[in-house]
């Protein structure tokens, strides 16, 4: 996800529709630990998603609040000392809107950063923990053989790539179990912020973690729906309890 550095045009005026999402982003800049604090305004592809960023950007140049532009698909790191993936010099996220505010929040937690994004649609504040003004959320951190990190917000899928696999061995939480190599395991997020995993050799289980320990070949690592990479054996996927710090306007 680099950033794009170019200057917003501050000739131009903020877009009414903006005004909410920028007033919050002020606010939220004067609780910053940094002396100078930089936003990181992450957008989607369509020519709205973008003006819309743009849009932002000028309204935090007027104010003398420096941004720079992220795109949308936050690319998983190998883990550092600090357990997540490189980060953008940057101390806040703002989703400047669109269709996959996944993506956005995958990036957040990712690099454990808060994410400024405006409630779903037609959603109040107070009405549930989702629309609080703060709040967090569990994610599934997934540990890869190769040192890699990726995060899933809702949900995270494995289907093999060979035609007879064979056999998978799992431990769920502490229970070893043999599962069909040819049929996809999936994981969800529950509003407790564990993992559901389900399974036809053992059903649907909660569990804390998962770690998919012995397959034959190559997987397809399926991240909230989007085919992510393909994997191999051993991998961890656990729940990270309040890892997604959420803010709303």
């Amino acid at each position: 996800m680099p950033p794009s550095t170019s200057s917003p045009d501050a000739a131009t005026r903020v877009a009414p529709e903006t005004d909410d999402l920028l007033d919050a982003a002020l606010r939220h800049v004067g609780t910053l630990r940094a002396a100078r604090p930089t936003l990181g305004i992450v957008r989607g592809w369509s020519r709205g998603e973008r003006e819309r960023a743009r849009q932002l950007r000028i309204g935090l140049d007027e104010r003398h609040v420096r941004s720079t532009e992220l795109n949308p698909v936050a690319e998983a790191g190998r883990r550092d000392g600090r357990g997540r993936g490189p980060r953008p010099p940057v101390d806040l996220l703002v989703y400047a809107g669109g269709s996959q505010p996944e993506q956005a929040m995958r990036a957040a937690a990712l690099w454990d950063l808060p994410l400024l994004l405006d409630r779903p649609a037609g959603r109040r504040s107070g009405s549930d923990p989702d629309t609080a003004d703060t709040h967090r959320r569990a994610v599934a951190g997934i540990h890869l053989a190769d040192g890699g990190f990726a995060v899933a917000v809702r949900e995270a899928v494995l289907v093999s790539l060979q035609p007879h696999p064979g056999h998978a061995r799992l431990i769920l939480d502490n229970e070893k179990i043999t599962a069909p190599g040819d049929r996809p395991l999936c994981l969800t997020l529950t509003d407790e912020g564990l993992l559901e995993a389900r399974g036809d050799s053992f059903g649907l289980r909660r569990i804390r973690r998962l770690r998919f320990e012995r397959a034959w070949g190559a997987y397809r690592l399926e991240v909230d729906g989007v085919p992510s990479r393909d994997v191999r054996a051993p991998l961890r996927i656990e729940a990270l309890p309040g890892r997604l710090h959420l803010l709303h306007p």
